[in-house]
């Protein structure tokens, strides 16, 4: 079932495919929109309740008329939705609103699987190489696909992307701050599983790597073949930490 779900000034695009299952809720990263996600459902179906949405100026949701909270919309949706504690799976900036949610409120979540996470308050991630980000939508994209597609620029993924570059040159300042998990992390009292690509961006995995260490009991696994598209690139990688997570 697909709905509006009405958000402080705004709304959001949802889906939730119902029934009286163990929900899971999907988030996906500032690098595109919920359809990343397509292939983790494909295998998860008729198994659990999946729920996803996607974030104000992201794929079918409306852009946002101001500052918004990603946190705060997160709560919004699973109390529409009416969601009880639900495993989590967030790639990136999802990851990081996961995090978030789980530190505010570790009643709601069950266990959370973080893939390639952005955390909120850790270091910035800058490769020595990087040039600014372009405001030509044209050449921002092609910087996009060099930091984060490694493992190949198929036509989703730049589909994706291309969204995401719409966000970040016309919406980006929008995006409130939530908190700072990075200085958290040992709070974190809920299972939790953290994969991180072999492709991913050098200067992304440090943080990743410190995180998953930080975080009590946390499981890592490395993904081979796997960029920060991760759900797309190793779905199987991802149904296999929310079913270990799920027993």
């Amino acid at each position: 079932m697909e709905r509006l779900i009405d958000v402080r000034h705004g709304s959001v695009w949802a889906e939730d495919s119902g029934g009286d299952l163990p929900p899971v809720v999907l988030l996906h990263p500032g690098t595109g929109d919920s359809r990343i996600w397509d292939p983790v459902r494909a295998r998860l179906a008729g198994r659990y309740r999946l729920i996803r949405y996607d974030v104000r100026g992201f794929g079918r949701s409306a852009p946002p008329a101001g500052r918004f909270s990603p946190l705060d919309d997160l709560r919004r949706v699973l109390d529409r939705l009416g969601v009880g504690p639900a495993l989590f799976a967030g790639c990136s900036m999802g990851g990081g609103a996961a995090l978030d949610l789980a530190l505010a409120e570790p009643d709601r979540a069950r266990g959370m699987v973080l893939a390639c996470p952005g955390i909120s308050g850790a270091p910035p991630a800058h490769d020595p190489d990087d040039e600014p980000d372009s405001p030509d939508p044209a050449v921002f994209l092609e910087q996009g696909l060099a930091r984060w597609a490694r493992a190949g620029r198929d036509p989703l993924v730049v589909d994706l992307l291309r969204g995401a570059v719409r966000f970040w040159l016309h919406w980006g300042d929008s995006l409130a701050d939530d908190g700072d998990a990075w200085s958290r992390l040992e709070e974190v009292a809920v299972p939790t599983a953290l994969l991180l690509g072999d492709l991913e961006r050098p200067s992304f995995v440090p943080a990743c790597v410190t995180a998953a260490r930080r975080i009590p009991g946390c499981r890592f696994v490395e993904v081979p073949g796997a960029d920060h598209f991760l759900p797309l690139r190793a779905p199987g990688a991802v149904v296999e930490a929310l079913d270990s997570l799920a027993r």
